[in-house]
Parts: structure tokens; C-alpha cells; sequence
């Protein structure tokens, strides 16, 4: 185990793919700029296995991309490198990270336990269009800002900005500044996330308006709490792709979750 730096970048990029995750290379750069990483490399095209880690203000943070080849699992790479994760994190309020369901029982021998769940949803087609919500603008920033704050508990300007720039055309906020969606590029294509809202009309209204910006089929992930937006989003021809649980070591996550419509990703929270 090494730290992760700038070279691996490519080489992240391809075990995320290989595994079948949606991961870009500018993905696996805000790690390094705003936290660290870890990996196990062999030499081969893809790194045999890593971890990230990223923090969100002093008191939360995240564990991302624990991500094995498959010819190099069952070796307890990934035990260590959660291991080197939570010590990276020592003395962190909350220490966090979604789980799929493979992950959970590792996790969960680590101490963290489960908070909730949701779905990563595949969106195939444009979605009825909703009224009042616009495109971001500059001046739209320091609301924009403060509405994810409240929502997910800690600050994140530069994730944002980096999302937005990413993909501009999908960047929205409500008319009256209750709610945003952004969205980024991905190796299997855009996701939208995270979306903060106060209600289900605004909520759908976003959803629709960063949906119809992209072309070809986007991704979300979708908490298990908006039944009613998991239901619409199935009658426009969504599909949820595969589960994962949000997990904890230590106090729970701050913020308001009933705020989060999609989260940023697992790896960002």
C-alpha cells in the first residue's frame, strides 16, 4: 500500500471502470485535492485496489472508492485499506460512507452502522418539464452554497463549483432559492446529484430540468425516504440499478436529510 498520486489518476479511472462504476478521472483528482488516497499496485493496467478519503469541514468526512480487481479480492486488501482510512480520519466527529451490500458486513465488523438507503436509479429518457426553476448564475452561488450546508451538514464549495463546471447546462436552481441540482460527467454517463429541494413539485421540477439538459441516458441516486419521486420517475421510464446504505462511525451525519432529494454520489456523500 502507497499513497495515490496524480500519475495513478488513469489507472484509478480504469479499475472504477473495470468494476463498473462511473468514475472519471476528475473524480479521483478531488481526492487528492481536497483529501487522500491509498493503493495496492501490481503493475497492471488497472490499480489492484484503493481508497479515498475527503473531508467536508472539521467534523464530517468520507470513505470512497475502497475498490478491489476482482483477481485480487479475498486477500484483505480492503480491510487494510479501510483501516488506513479511519486512522486518516482520527479524532473526525463523523466518519461516513455508502455501502453496497457487499461492503456492509466489512463495514459493519469496523463499527460503522447503518443511517439509511438509497438507489442508484437509471433515467433513460426526458422527463415532463416543471415549472418555476432556472439555470444557475454567478450571483446564485452564496444561496446555492447554503442550501447543500443545510442539507447534508457540512460546507462543499469546491465540490460544487466543480461539479457545475463539469457540465453548466444542468446546473439549476429553484426561482425561489429553496432548492439546485447539479450534475458531472461520468465514464458511463452524467449524473445528476446532488439535488436539495424543501418539496416534491420542486424536486421533480429540478430532476426534469438537469435531466432534459443531457443527452442519453443519466444516473441518480435516489433516497429510499421519496417514495412518491421514485414512483414518477418508474412511470417515465426509470429503473433502479442497484442499492446502497449510508453508514456512520461515530455521531450520525449532521444536517437535514429530508433535504437531500439525490445525493452528490457515494463517493462524495
Amino acid at each position: 500500500m502507497r499513497p495515490l498520486t496524480e500519475a495513478d489518476l488513469p489507472r484509478a479511472a480504469a479499475l472504477s471502470f473495470l468494476i463498473g462504476w462511473n468514475q472519471v478521472a476528475s473524480d479521483w483528482s478531488l481526492f487528492l485535492r481536497h483529501g487522500e488516497g491509498r493503493a495496492v499496485d501490481d503493475g497492471q493496467d488497472s490499480l489492484a485496489a484503493t481508497a479515498a478519503v475527503i473531508r467536508h469541514g472539521g467534523d464530517l468526512a468520507w470513505i470512497s472508492m475502497v475498490l478491489v480487481r476482482p483477481d485480487q479480492r479475498r486477500r484483505g486488501h480492503a480491510t487494510a485499506l479501510m483501516r488506513w482510512a479511519i486512522g486518516a480520519l482520527g479524532g473526525t466527529a463523523c466518519i461516513a460512507l455508502d455501502a453496497t451490500p457487499a461492503g456492509q458486513p466489512v463495514y459493519r465488523q469496523l463499527g460503522f452502522r447503518a443511517l439509511w438507503g438509497f438507489a442508484r436509479w437509471s433515467l433513460p429518457s426526458p422527463l415532463p418539464a416543471g415549472g418555476g426553476v432556472r439555470p444557475v448564475t454567478d450571483a446564485d452561488w452564496p444561496a446555492l452554497i447554503a442550501l447543500d450546508t443545510a442539507a447534508f451538514g457540512a460546507p462543499r464549495p469546491a465540490l460544487l463549483r466543480d461539479f457545475a463546471a463539469r457540465l453548466p447546462q444542468a446546473a439549476f436552481i429553484a426561482a425561489d432559492g429553496s432548492g439546485f441540482a447539479l450534475a458531472r460527467d461520468g465514464a458511463r454517463g452524467p449524473q445528476i446529484g446532488p439535488v436539495v429541494a424543501a418539496d416534491g413539485p420542486t424536486a421533480r421540477a429540478l430532476v426534469a430540468a438537469a435531466r432534459n439538459a443531457l443527452a442519453g441516458a443519466v444516473v441518480l441516486d435516489l433516497p429510499d425516504r421519496h417514495g412518491p419521486l421514485a414512483g414518477w420517475l418508474a412511470r417515465h421510464g426509470g429503473a433502479p440499478l442497484r442499492p446502497f446504505t449510508r453508514m456512520a462511525l461515530g455521531a450520525g451525519t449532521p444536517g437535514d436529510a429530508s433535504r437531500i432529494i439525490t445525493v452528490a454520489g457515494p463517493e462524495f456523500g
